[in-house]
C-alpha cells in the first residue's frame, strides 16, 4: 500500500525540479537573465533536493522496517546506479566543464545505502542527525569532497555530507508522519501520484525535452 502524501510531496517536488531547470534553461539560452547565484533561485534547487531526500527516509521506514530486504534494496541500489552514471556520462559530453559527477541522484544512491543501514538504529540516525547539524551549520565545518580532488565546478553538486541529513530526518520523522490520521488517510490526487510513482523516469527525461525544444526555439526565434 502506498503513501498517499508521500506520492502527493514527491509529485510537488517534482513540479518544482521542473520549474527550476526550465528556468535554468532559459538562463542558459539567454531568453531571461536571472540570477541564480543568491536570493529565490538560490535557495529553490535546495528545497527541491532536501524534499528529494527528505522522501527517501520516509520510503526507507516503509521499504526496510523492521528489517532491511536486501533483494528489493540492490535491485533499486542497481537502477539508480544506472541512472546516475548516465547522467554523468551525458552532461560530460554535453558540459564537459562543470558536468555532474555527484548531484542529487547520485546522493540518493549513496544515501539510500547508508539510510538502510540506520532506518532500524534509529538511536544512531539520532545522533547522526545531531552530529552533521551541529557539525555544519554551527560549527561551519565542511568537507571540500569529490570537489577537492577534481578542482572542477558541478552543475549539481549535492554531496552525501551534509545531505544525508534530509535522508535521516525523514527516517526518524516518518512514523511520525504515518500515524497523523490525515496524511495516514490522505487521497493524492492522480496526477500528483504519477508524478510521484515515476519520478525517477520523469527526472532522467524532464531535462533533455526542455533543452531539445529551447534549443530549438532558440535556432528560429
Amino acid at each position: 500500500m502506498r503513501a498517499g502524501y508521500l506520492d502527493a510531496l514527491r509529485g510537488l517536488a517534482v513540479i518544482w525540479m521542473i520549474i527550476f531547470h526550465a528556468s535554468y534553461d532559459l538562463r542558459l539560452f539567454g531568453f531571461v537573465d536571472w540570477n541564480f547565484s543568491e536570493g529565490f533561485w538560490f535557495a529553490f534547487p535546495r528545497v527541491i533536493a532536501f524534499t528529494f531526500l527528505f522522501c527517501v527516509g520516509i520510503s526507507l521506514n516503509y521499504a526496510h522496517t523492521p528489517k532491511i530486504h536486501w533483494k528489493s534494496l540492490n535491485k533499486r541500489l542497481l537502477k539508480l546506479g544506472l541512472c546516475a552514471l548516465a547522467v554523468s556520462v551525458s552532461t560530460y559530453v554535453m558540459f564537459p566543464q562543470n558536468w555532474i559527477y555527484f548531484g542529487t541522484l547520485h546522493c540518493i544512491l549513496v544515501g539510500s545505502l547508508l539510510g538502510a543501514l540506520v532506518v532500524n538504529q534509529r538511536p544512531l540516525a539520532w545522533i547522526l542527525l545531531v552530529a552533521i547539524l551541529i557539525a555544519q551549520y554551527l560549527l561551519d565545518f565542511d568537507i571540500k569532497w569529490i570537489s577537492f580532488l577534481l578542482q572542477k565546478p558541478s552543475m549539481d553538486f549535492i554531496p552525501i555530507y551534509p545531505w544525508f541529513w534530509p535522508i535521516l530526518a525523514g527516517i526518524l520523522l516518518g512514523p511520525y508522519l504515518s500515524k497523523i490520521r490525515q496524511l495516514r488517510e490522505f487521497k493524492c490526487p492522480k496526477f500528483f501520484s504519477f508524478l510521484g510513482q515515476h519520478s525517477l523516469k520523469i527526472y532522467l527525461i524532464h531535462q533533455p525535452l526542455i533543452f531539445g525544444v529551447l534549443y530549438l526555439l532558440k535556432l528560429f526565434v
